[in-house]
């Protein structure tokens, strides 16, 4: 008889790991796809047609992956990330807060609301397809945040309030940033924000659809 494989800690952080990596696919798609689809042009050069077929492309990757590391989740690890447990009328308050510290921080750093911003700067197909974009890249975020947190709370075998989940998401997302944008400010920031958002996970009770909507909000907002 085959012994059953225990799960433990470093399962968790695996799946963290694998939606962060699944963030860096598009690089893949850039890298590897696109130039051969595209004739070989650099992604900073490419035609509105071919960004919008990069986001799709993404998009593609991102919801498949998401699918994926939930279902598997729920399978290898007996462990359901889409918890639902109803957030408490001053863990809401407080996570509206931090929501809207996030949004003005968007605003101040684009020098306007951020929604706004984009809209005013792109095509409406453009603008469209990219917020979809977003939409996706925060799912994959928020498994990052889900698993992390999950990680350290099984190595210390209790739950916690310190948002574990935010210090995992801010030493990948966040920390990669300082690469792809090539600018420590941003990725100092990303890494801010990276902190919030799992604190608004831990705020909203763990419950995943709630988590996802405040974290689009302070996204792309």
């Amino acid at each position: 008889m085959q012994k059953q494989k225990t799960i433990g800690a470093w399962d968790y952080l695996n799946y963290a790991l694998y939606a962060f990596g699944g963030l860096g696919l598009e690089l893949v798609l850039i890298g590897l796809i696109e130039p051969l689809l595209f004739a070989g042009i650099s992604a900073a050069d490419y035609s509105p047609t071919q960004m919008v077929l990069h986001w799709i492309l993404t998009i593609a990757c991102w919801g498949l992956l998401t699918f994926v590391l939930v279902r598997k989740s729920r399978q290898k690890l007996a462990f359901d990330p889409m918890q639902t447990a109803k957030p408490t009328t001053k863990g809401f308050a407080a996570s509206v807060a931090l929501v809207a510290v996030c949004v003005a921080l968007n605003a101040w750093d684009w020098g306007g609301l951020k929604l706004l911003e984009e809209f005013r700067r792109k095509t409406l197909l453009l603008f469209t397809v990219q917020y979809l974009y977003y939409f996706f890249e925060i799912a994959l975020v928020l498994l990052i945040v889900i698993f992390g947190q999950k990680f350290a709370e099984t190595l210390l075998r209790r739950q916690t309030q310190l948002p574990w989940g935010g210090i995992v998401l801010g030493c990948t997302w966040g920390a990669v940033h300082i690469l792809t944008k090539g600018s420590l400010y941003t990725g100092l920031g990303v890494m801010a924000f990276s902190l919030a958002y799992g604190e608004i996970y831990l705020l909203l009770r763990r419950n995943a659809v709630w988590s996802y909507g405040a974290m689009a909000i302070a996204f792309m907002l």
